[in-house]
């Protein structure tokens, strides 16, 4: 059912089959870029029969580039909530938020999304052995897919990458290697030579053609979730861009077809400590220069000092969709993770990010007061919970006395226990 027609190679614009396992341009090395027939596609996508299907990526099949349905992979990634959030709106200043709660993914990101999209086209390619680099979410999600389609799996994860993470990719049963390097340069220039010389087929965003693909179904899953409408904009956390370059990617196929008459405006983010992208796009320039030091923010799944392609597709989405871009220091990205943590999720330093730009981009006014802005939270706080150590103060101990327990929650409430038991006191929002 996919209307995939090849690939396109961003620089030179030579076209290739899809039905051969190529990663980068075989001409210049460019990164390549699903093409799809759009007619095809028009005469395929039925939201009627859309709307019947599984929850999961692969209720858009049309739009996506595997073309065999036995190669279907998932683990129930996707359809995650929309929820919007009132008080966090009022909190940040605009019209309305919604949180678009990746949390909950199979592997607890957003990484899930786009490999179970890689790995169905690999199982189609006929792959069996793959390799990637991951700071951390990715190389769970992979190892989760591979393991899932019976592919052997090798993951190159840097040197910092937290325990918890580590342990996700672990124990799905691939050999992990530790990567130690001093600019990411240095690993891009690996993975070309992986390429180039070991020919092993690689799963890194945007090396991979088809991962962000799957980051498409962020477009039409928040589209459908707003009765076919597009939010005025979109803020999306950055590391390579796969995600901001997938959802609008998917936008402007919806756009295509006539299901949403408007399009959103696309808002990256990036943490201060590696502004990369940020600093592109303020100075006018379409690529990014590497800078800053990826070890010192807590937002360890978008810290990268040089971005793969030079951050050209990301800013390109930031540019066509007349959206913006922010960097965030470590205490906006907790002060959100708080925040979002009163509307009951729970989120990584790198998933707050939007909510931290969100805020910051209001306050000076670069977001209106009247806006719809959908903030996507791309990964759980369990796989970094130390990050918002120290940011809490430590919880009291008290011993198992009743008039003891009265005093201490008499002043984390600011009430007394008389009122405790008005029942009209206890509705939500009294």
């Amino acid at each position: 059912m996919s209307s995939l027609l090849g690939l396109v190679c961003d620089d030179c614009r030579a076209e290739y089959s899809d039905r051969e396992p190529i990663n980068t341009c075989p001409g210049c090395g460019g990164l390549l870029e699903a093409i799809y027939d759009q007619d095809q596609l028009a005469r395929r996508a039925d939201r009627t029969v859309i709307r019947q299907r599984e929850h999961h990526v692969w209720r858009w099949k049309e739009f996506l580039p595997v073309r065999d349905d036995r190669c279907l992979v998932t683990l129930g990634e996707g359809g995650t909530p929309l929820h919007r959030c009132d008080r966090l709106a009022a909190t940040v200043g605009v019209g309305a938020l919604y949180v678009k709660d990746d949390t909950i993914g199979p592997t607890g990101s957003l990484k899930d999304r786009s490999f179970a999209v890689a790995i169905g086209k690999a199982l189609e390619l006929g792959i069996r052995r793959a390799v990637t680099y991951t700071s951390g979410n990715a190389g769970g999600s992979f190892a989760a897919y591979c393991a899932r389609a019976g592919l052997q799996a090798l993951i190159l994860v840097n040197e910092w990458t937290t325990e918890e993470k580590l342990a996700m990719m672990q124990v799905y049963g691939h050999p992990v290697i530790k990567l130690r390097w001093k600019s990411f340069a240095e690993v891009t220039a690996l993975l070309a030579r992986i390429n180039q010389d070991l020919t092993m087929y690689q799963f890194t965003n945007f090396f991979n053609p088809f991962r962000h693909e799957g980051m498409k179904t962020y477009a039409y899953e928040v589209a459908e979730a707003l009765g076919w409408r597009a939010p005025d904009r979109m803020v999306h956390p950055i590391g390579t861009g796969g995600g901001i370059h997938g959802a609008w990617k998917g936008f402007r196929e919806l756009y295509r077809l006539g299901w949403i008459d408007r399009l959103p405006k696309m808002t990256g983010v990036q943490p201060e400590a590696t502004p990369a992208i940020v600093r592109a796009f303020r100075e006018g320039k379409d690529r990014a220069e590497p800078c800053g030091d990826v070890r010192a923010t807590i937002a360890q799944s978008i810290a990268a000092d040089a971005p793969l392609g030079g951050g050209r597709r990301a800013l390109r989405s930031m540019r066509e969709s007349g959206g913006t871009a922010e960097a965030v220091s470590d205490a906006e990205i907790r002060e959100a993770i708080a925040l979002l943590g009163r509307e009951g999720i729970f989120a990584e330093p790198a998933g707050a990010s939007s909510v931290a730009a969100a805020k910051k981009l209001a306050r000076k006014g670069e977001i209106g007061p009247e806006e719809t802005v959908v903030c996507v939270v791309t990964g759980s706080g369990l796989k970094q919970p130390h990050a918002v150590a120290g940011h809490f103060p430590p919880p009291p101990v008290m011993e198992c006395q009743l008039a003891q327990f009265t005093s201490l929650a008499t002043a984390a409430w600011g009430e007394s226990p008389e009122s405790w038991a008005n029942p009209s006191r206890n509705r939500p929002g009294a």
